[in-house]
């Protein structure tokens, strides 16, 4: 990990006084505070709704189950009410997602459009989707950079409805920052995830190495194929998708937007 932030932050000098009253005094205020700055919001905390960075999951699941390729086709309509439900879910721009009655899971990425992933997460359905999320380190405990880090979430669903939700990353899944960095890492890492560590070595003051950390792999979540067939749809997000903010002139580069709703709006 070369760089790691959590915000709201705060000046550790003023925990490092030679007053022990004053110290004290000021991590009472910083346990007050709010946004609650001691903790460490990249790796712990109440945990974020992923959104849409939640559909490289899904669509990892898709292309790993041998029924679907980047180029499959879901229903395209401009808003769909869910099953057993009243709610009415629909794209970012309230419109179809492109032109036609069908689009592909690659335009669906490239777009960003929730209706595509909510079929195919009711397609997939519950159990396939968390026996990916698990393979990319959803819900362990073992992590460590080396602090502990959260597990990321992807519950149990109660229905296809929620199920639906999920597949785009509402309803009950919740992340860290580094989870998500170690999705499209591996994605990027053509299917390998290499397990994440702060720590590079350990020197002494002549700066000889007393302890190496030697890089580890921690699974491998996708094959090479679909890691290859998710990247190009990535670096379509980027090139002539919604993603068109991370442009870099001469460089393809490989991104996902997320945004979510987060409580009433």
């Amino acid at each position: 990990i070369l760089a790691l932030v959590s915000k709201p932050s705060f000046d550790p000098n003023q925990l490092a006084v030679h007053n022990t009253q004053k110290v004290i005094d000021r991590y009472h205020e910083l346990l007050d505070a709010k946004n609650d700055p001691l903790v460490d919001k990249a790796i712990a905390g109440d945990l974020y709704y992923p959104g849409s960075t939640f559909k490289l999951i899904v669509a990892s699941a898709a292309l790993e189950s041998g029924k679907y390729t980047a180029s499959s086709t879901l229903p395209n309509p401009a808003h769909l009410q869910l099953p057993q439900s009243n709610s009415v879910i629909h794209n970012d721009d309230g419109r179809a997602c492109g032109p036609g009655s069908k689009v592909s899971i690659a335009d669906a990425l490239r777009l960003s459009c929730n209706i595509p992933f909510a079929e195919l997460g009711r397609e997939l359905g519950y159990q396939a989707i968390t026996d990916e999320a698990a393979k990319y380190g959803f819900g362990d405990e073992s992590i460590g950079i080396p602090m502990s880090v959260t597990p990321s979430q992807y519950p149990q669903t109660a229905s296809d409805a929620e199920t639906m939700l999920s597949a785009f990353g509402q309803a009950s899944v919740r992340v860290t920052p580094l989870e998500m960095a170690m999705v499209s890492a591996a994605i990027g890492n053509g299917g390998t995830m290499m397990r994440p560590t702060l720590v590079k070595q350990i020197t002494a003051p002549d700066l000889s190495v007393l302890k190496p950390f030697d890089s580890s792999v921690y699974g491998t979540p996708i094959s090479q194929q679909t890691a290859h067939a998710i990247t190009v749809m990535m670096v379509a997000d980027v090139s002539t998708g919604i993603a068109s903010n991370a442009r870099i002139e001469g460089i393809d580069v490989a991104g996902k937007t997320g945004t979510s709703q987060n409580g009433e709006c």
